[in-house]
């Protein structure tokens, strides 16, 4: 059967086909919408299949890796910055194993896209000693994740899919399975201490012997089945092209376009690798260029003096993989001495493009949270860490000082605190990343009295990903502010209001109380929505929609650089206009935010939409 699917929908699909039973997960781009098909279509199907978000990766990673050593197929599916979270149990498991099969997505961003890293998750396979299968196409996603969870099965050790983004959310004819012959597993748990329970160094050691020679296995079943059968068609020649991922498709392109001829490999597992029967094939050929992205993982397997990549400064070392960029690396190699033709010509249009920065949404109730706590908490005397959500773009307003990983705005908070006592220190965070990584540093901090504010952005969604569920939206009992009062400390609490002066005064009593509070945080949660939510956007938002009053217009700047709502921009006449069509009619920016008092009410708006 044909279908034209996303990367995604594809490595979905390719997950039921291939009988896999429990998917857990945490969302992320480029990785989100693959857990989230799965949970689709089982249901459109009405297979039996657990298909749930966890609440970080470390845990999606721990419950898909109990069902693999019980026996059924299950696969675990991240970013691959959220590779990081879960590396800790992924790194025992490479020693210990599985029973059923077990895959791991890990979805790789080259270009740093959406990522806070450019970092190659086939590197971190290489790390855990795990093969890892790196498709190059939608098709290759789909098959791909079916021969991963096989091989996963048949050598007994997790196996990694690490798709990047342009594999991700590519689309293409896919070739799939007409039917979905969907047969669960059951699960029945073996009781084995020694290799379940290995401690070192008894157990764990002879693991890790069993986990070299397993590897040695993998490697020389990757020549026999994946590399073997390609050289066995090629003839030798000046050059040889090594590829990995999307490297294939770029190479054949190239070539293509630039008229050359060459002789191009596709590395389906770019680790292991038999390298010395890869070695020996470099002896038809003049030069070897490795063709990857991001890291030169294939490369530093096969270096020797043919090898030529990004250890060689041939190839690029950051960014995605480009045509113009491999027709750079052969003028290197002098396998190509052309003009190049991908160069974008430079047109001079006589004036400036201006950027447009990415901005909270139109209607966000961040914008007005972030607005208040800058009012409040004055920029001077303040520092403003925040952490890994779509509030993240309140850096447009100004509002945000630092980020750096899921969690780290507590504990930076603390550490702001303690290097900076002449400040006053106001993190903030959402609930989903709260749940995520944000309650043991909260502790930290609690246990040892360090004293700053942190605010929980609490929209009941995780919004930035694809509005995914969160602990407390899917579990009514699981509430942020009784988990905080767990810890033995007061949680304030205030429900956003679209009158900003109510939320400048609730920012004024947690100011309050942060004075009078010298013996650790404080901590706020305030009840909000996303304005992308549909089911409870509607109850929230007043549809009172504003317009600008020319006469009282300034162009003072207050609204375009502290503020930052989207629909508001400069018209010809050098005064603030709104955007009805971008307009969402929150009514924010009605109640302090325009000093002259310029904005008001749109009486006529419904007339003008109808």
């Amino acid at each position: 059967m044909k279908q034209t699917l996303m990367g995604n929908d594809a490595i979905a699909w390719g997950i039921i086909h291939a009988n896999i039973d429990m998917v857990s997960g945490y969302p992320g781009t480029p990785s989100s919408e693959i857990l989230t098909n799965v949970q689709k279509y089982s249901k459109q199907l009405n297979l039996d299949i657990y298909a749930q978000w966890a609440t970080n990766e470390k845990v999606g990673f721990e419950v898909a890796y109990a069902g693999a050593i019980s026996g059924k197929r299950t696969c675990a599916t991240m970013k691959q910055v959220g590779l990081n979270v879960a590396s800790d149990p992924l790194m025992s498991a490479s020693y210990i194993g599985n029973l059923g099969g077990m895959l791991l997505v890990s979805a790789d961003d080259p270009g740093f896209h959406s990522s806070q890293t450019e970092q190659d998750s086939r590197v971190f396979a290489k790390f855990a000693r795990i093969p890892v299968l790196d498709p190059s196409t939608p098709q290759d996603a789909y098959d791909l994740t079916k021969l991963g969870v096989e091989l996963s099965e048949h050598f007994e050790i997790p196996v990694m899919l690490r798709p990047v983004m342009r594999v991700c959310h590519a689309r293409e004819i896919i070739k799939m399975d007409y039917e979905t012959n969907f047969t669960p597993n059951k699960g029945g748990f073996q009781r084995d201490v020694p290799r379940w329970g290995a401690v070192p160094r008894k157990n764990r050691f002879p693991q890790g012997q069993d986990q070299l020679k397993r590897i040695e296995t993998i490697a020389q079943y990757n020549w026999e089945n994946f590399l073997k059968p390609q050289f066995e068609n090629l003839k030798g020649g000046k050059l040889l092209i090594i590829t990995s991922g999307t490297g294939y498709g770029f190479a054949q392109e190239t070539l293509k376009d630039l008229n050359l001829s060459a002789d191009i490999v596709k590395t389906i597992m770019p680790y292991p690798l038999p390298v010395e029967q890869l070695k020996q094939q470099f002896d038809n050929y003049d030069k070897v260029l490795v063709l990857e992205e991001p890291y030169p993982c294939v490369e530093e397997q096969i270096a020797c003096e043919k090898v030529y990549g990004k250890n060689t400064n041939t190839t690029q070392r950051i960014d995605e993989m480009s045509k113009e960029e491999i027709l750079k690396a052969f003028q290197k190699i002098d396998f190509y001495q052309g003009a190049n033709i991908y160069e974008i010509p430079q047109i001079d249009l006589g004036f400036d493009i201006p950027e447009r920065p990415p901005a909270l949404c139109p209607g966000c109730p961040h914008r007005d949270i972030y607005y208040a706590i800058m009012k409040v908490f004055k920029k001077k005397k303040s520092i403003y860490p925040s952490d890994i959500g779509c509030y993240t773009l309140a850096l447009a307003q100004g509002a945000i000082d630092s980020i750096l990983c899921m969690g780290a705005s507590v504990a930076m908070a603390s550490g702001f605190a303690l290097s900076n006592p002449d400040k006053q220190v106001v993190a903030t965070i959402g609930d989903g990343t709260f749940f995520h990584s944000g309650i043991p540093p909260l502790l930290n901090a609690i246990y040892q009295g360090h004293r700053f504010v942190l605010v929980i952005l609490d929209n009941s969604t995780i919004a930035m990903t694809g509005r995914q569920t969160t602990p407390e939206r899917f579990c009514q009992p699981i509430d942020i502010k009784k988990i905080v009062e767990g810890m033995g400390i007061e949680c304030l609490e205030h429900h956003y209001s679209y009158h900003m002066q109510d939320n400048i005064d609730f920012m004024k009593q947690v100011k309050t109380a942060y004075e009078n509070n010298t013996t650790g945080p404080t901590v706020v949660v305030v009840r909000e929505f996303c304005i992308l939510d549909g089911e409870r956007a509607p109850d929230f938002v007043p549809e009172i929609f504003a317009k600008v009053d020319p006469e009282k217009c300034v162009a003072c700047d207050a609204c375009t650089t502290v503020y930052k709502c989207p629909p508001m921009s400069y018209n010809d006449e050098g005064k603030i206009e709104i955007d009805p069509f971008l307009c969402a009619g929150c009514a924010g920016c009605l109640d302090v935010v325009c000093p002259t008092d310029a904005f008001i009410v749109d009486e006529d708006y419904l007339k003008k939409g109808e």
